[in-house]
């Protein structure tokens, strides 16, 4: 028996059975549902051809810019490692004959010396001719050696492991504060340490009961040199000096890692600098004053300073500087605003000093410092202990997470390729990621 169309007030018989709305209709209104779901398909052609559109108009180069300026500088870090070693080597090479050479001289002098005591006191015997002609044919047996023997130099290839760059999808959404592990391992200090952290591409430094450390990526303290200067306020590697910084209440010095020497930085003089960070070619420091105030030294080919730069351009509103970070062309800058009583975030251009983004923190405000650090990601993490509080912001300026830490955080170091150094007061905990 024939049924009636299933749409509404439709008086005609069901022709056939719609798939899509499971009703017997009409052939008429079977007609309108394949034209309503054609008419449907229209915006959806629409949006998948500007998705084609915007996907051919992606600029690759502009996407792996960042990516590939991280390698140019790794590349230029590379050349600067390979550079010192073969410098360190040739000064080896020189050392080797210069030593072969200065004991040849000495002997030289002293048969010269025994010639001349001989002649003055006139009296040579047979005995001390024979004795003098066998040391001067001994000599030109040496000479001879010298003039002929190359020094042997054994050179292995460099092997360039594959695994010390990884490309992959970026990991900036990764990062998660709240699933920070227990500290992997925790290296114990005095009270009496300054709270002072950085490292280099090789080790971390770090002041332990009244000694610099350098501590390796296996985390073992390899070499310690104890320090006699003034109060340590902060310190930063220079991969273009090859050395660290180390900023003081009474001036700068560099600490060279590999000679473990301590020099004075007189070009910077006076004292009482309270943070800073190199780039390439600059190093940023910050003062101890409430003046708003950031000092651009050049590195090479000497230090000279370059420019003073100012975060407010009035001098009725206090400003410190507690933390300056350089990356790739842009500082980001932590500064304690006195006037407004509010702790911020800047992050500004290093060429200009141009403000890209400010973003004030939502804790108690007080003049402790709060201290920043780059993660991988191009994340920044805020320390501020007094709230014994972690901060997570964005490379666009937005906070991702606050974490409350297990104790008083006073500085955080990313180290290695995974992992975060955070020092408090008694310990240095190191924390996998």
């Amino acid at each position: 028996m024939s049924q009636p169309c299933a749409v509404n007030n439709c008086k005609r018989v069901s022709r056939t059975l719609c798939h899509c709305c499971e009703q017997n209709v009409c052939r008429d209104h079977f007609n309108e549902h394949v034209d309503l779901l054609n008419s449907q398909l229209n915006p959806l052609t629409d949006d998948i051809n500007a998705l084609s559109d915007r996907l051919t108009a992606i600029n690759i180069d502009k996407i792996a810019n960042n990516s590939r300026q991280k390698l140019d500088q790794w590349r230029m870090d590379c050349h600067k490692i390979i550079d010192r070693f073969y410098e360190e080597k040739c000064h080896e090479l020189d050392q080797c004959v210069t030593e072969s050479i200065d004991k040849q001289r000495k002997e030289i002098a002293d048969v010269r010396s025994k010639m001349t005591r001989l002649i003055e006191n006139e009296e040579t015997t047979n005995s001390d001719i024979d004795s003098l002609t066998s040391t001067i044919r001994n000599l030109e047996e040496k000479m001879n050696e010298i003039e002929h023997v190359r020094v042997q130099v054994d050179v292995h290839p460099l092997i360039i492991d594959d695994c010390l760059i990884q490309i992959g999808k970026s990991r900036v959404h990764e990062f998660d504060l709240m699933s920070l592990s227990s500290p992997y391992r925790t290296i114990e200090r005095g009270h009496s340490s300054w709270n002072a952290l950085t490292s280099s591409d090789r080790f971390l430094l770090v002041h332990m009961n009244s000694n610099l450390c350098l501590i390796n990526q296996e985390l073992s303290i390899i070499k310690e040199l104890n320090w006699n200067h003034s109060l340590i306020n902060e310190m930063c590697w220079s991969s273009a000096l090859n050395c660290f910084f180390i900023m003081t209440t009474s001036g700068t010095f560099l600490f060279n890692e590999n000679t473990m020497l301590i020099e004075s930085v007189e070009q910077i003089g006076g004292g009482n600098c309270w943070s800073g960070t190199c780039s390439e070619k600059s190093l940023y420091l910050s003062r101890y004053a409430w003046d708003s105030s950031v000092f651009e030294f050049s590195l090479l080919p000497s230090i000279q300073l370059r420019r003073h730069w100012k975060t407010i351009d009035t001098t009725e509103q206090k400003q410190l500087v507690d933390s300056i970070v350089y990356n790739c062309g842009t500082v980001a800058l932590v500064i304690n605003d006195q006037s407004h009583r509010v702790k911020l975030i800047e992050l500004r251009s290093s060429k200009n000093f141009d403000p890209f983004w400010s973003f004030g923190l939502d804790t108690i405000y007080s003049v402790t410092r709060v201290r920043c650090c780059l993660l991988s990601c191009n994340e920044w993490l805020l320390a501020d202990w007094n709230a014994s509080c972690l901060f997570l912001i964005t490379n666009e300026g937005k906070l991702k997470q606050t974490f409350t830490y297990i104790s008083k955080p006073y500085h955080t170091k990313f180290f290695g390729s995974n992992l975060l150094a955070i020092l408090t007061d008694g310990n240095i905990n190191f924390h996998k990621l």
